[in-house]
Formats: C-alpha cells, structure tokens, sequence
C-alpha cells in the first residue's frame, strides 16, 4: 500500500497544499487506521484535493467529509461516493446538522480550517465530542497560534495555543485533583460556564505537540484514573529489600 507521502507526490487532478512534515507523521498516526472502515472529517479543504488522498489510504472508509466556507467548493464533484462536501462555516449549526446528517461519529478529524484562534478553539469544543473513543483530533497549521494577526500569540491567554497547554494538565489529573478543580484551571475559557462534559469526564487521553500540529487522541473510556496498577514482577531483590516492597505494594 502507498505512502499518505507517495499519495501525496503522486497526486495529479485536485491540488491538494500539506507540509512535508505532515505527511510520514500522517503515514505513522494513521497506520493502524489504513484498512478500517473509518469515518473522518476534515475542516478546511480548499480546492478538494486532500479528499482524495485520505479516500486512497484509506479505501476501506464508510466516509470522507470535507467542510469548507467557501461556496466554490459546491463545484467539486467526486467520482468517489464515500466523499462527501459540506459548504458551510463548520462551526455554524447549519454546517454541523448537514455533518452529522453524513456521520454522527468520526475516527479522525483534521482542522485545517480559518487558523484563526478563536475558530480553532470552537470546532474543538465542537467536534471533539464526535470523535469516536479512541479516536484522534488534529490541528493543522499551528504555528498560526503564535501570530496576533490570527488572534494568537505566545503570550496570549485567551488562545487556542495557550488553552491547548493547559488542557495537557487534564492528562494527569488525578494527581492535582485535592488541589484544583477543572472548572478552576480552565475558568479563562469557561468563566460564567460549565466547562465541557468531555473535558471533566475525562476523555482527554492524550495531546502530542509538534512543529505546526497538535495531536488530541480520545480515551476508549472516560476517566481520569489514567496510570493504573502498579505491576511489579521478578523475584530478586538485589539492591531493594523486602520492606520497600511490602511498602510499594500497599
């Protein structure tokens, strides 16, 4: 099977714009992925092109959606039927009702649309919750989160960048929990309201930074006990003695 980079270099017909440190990440996220009848959805597709690679690797997919603002988009015409086109503010409720006409559920979603802070943000809170367990959300393009002209910047507290980084802390909440409630270290976003179900639940399994794109993947359940047991195996104690593991043992 080729490469999402193969695709990629290989592709003719639709233009499709990705950086080239996202295509062998892609080729590593998505692996496992190749061949199940997945669902996904991308936010931002420009001229269409990247439809037709994520239709290619994945040939198994019940559904590819892409949304885009842009009413040209209604022109793209798909010989593929398993890809779908929502034209559309996907953080509109319009938009999201025509999504979620298509799938209710998605394994993968790509952000790849305005890069504006505040949108990133939105479609977030969004669609995170249509992930399916398991599932991975990503976000494109985010070295835009340090730039003021898109409503970012590094020292910006109400940014998509900056609630991203404190969002990582929820990976580990269990042990922060006697000191802080959520609702305390997100109050910045959510100041009069609740935060989110899915963020309390503790869905948030994992977030991976990297240059440009941030990687949310959901639990398979929620919880926020997230280390588990304490496995210990072997039967020599060369450098601890019998008490320390009486102790670690509990």
């Amino acid at each position: 099977m080729r490469t999402i980079k193969q695709l990629h270099l290989e592709k003719t017909g639709k233009l499709s714009d990705k950086w080239e440190s996202y295509l062998s990440y892609y080729d590593d996220l998505f692996l496992c992925l190749c061949d199940a009848p997945i669902t996904l959805l991308e936010i931002g597709i420009q001229n269409g092109g990247s439809l037709d690679t994520w239709a290619k690797f994945f040939p198994n997919a019940q559904a590819i959606v892409g949304c885009d603002i842009d009413e040209k988009c209604n022109s793209l015409v798909y010989d593929d039927p398993k890809i779908h086109v929502v034209v559309g503010d996907a953080n509109s409720e319009a938009a999201n009702t025509k999504i979620r006409k298509i799938s209710s559920e998605f394994d993968i979603i790509i952000d790849d649309g305005s890069h504006i802070s505040s949108d990133i943000l939105n479609s977030f809170l969004i669609y995170f919750p249509l992930v399916r367990p398991g599932g991975i959300y990503v976000v494109e393009d985010a070295h835009t989160l340090y730039d003021n002209s898109f409503g970012g910047g590094i020292l910006n507290e109400f940014s998509a960048l900056t609630f991203f980084k404190k969002l990582v802390d929820m990976v580990s909440y269990q042990f922060w929990a006697r000191e802080l409630t959520p609702s305390t270290l997100l109050f910045t976003y959510f100041e009069g309201h609740s935060i989110p179900p899915f963020i309390s639940e503790g869905w948030i399994d994992s977030i991976e930074f990297r240059n440009s794109i941030i990687t949310i993947k959901k639990a398979k359940q929620p919880g926020h006990e997230k280390l588990g047991k304490r496995i210990i195996t072997g039967t020599e104690l060369t450098v601890k003695d019998e008490a320390w593991l009486k102790m670690v043992k509990g």
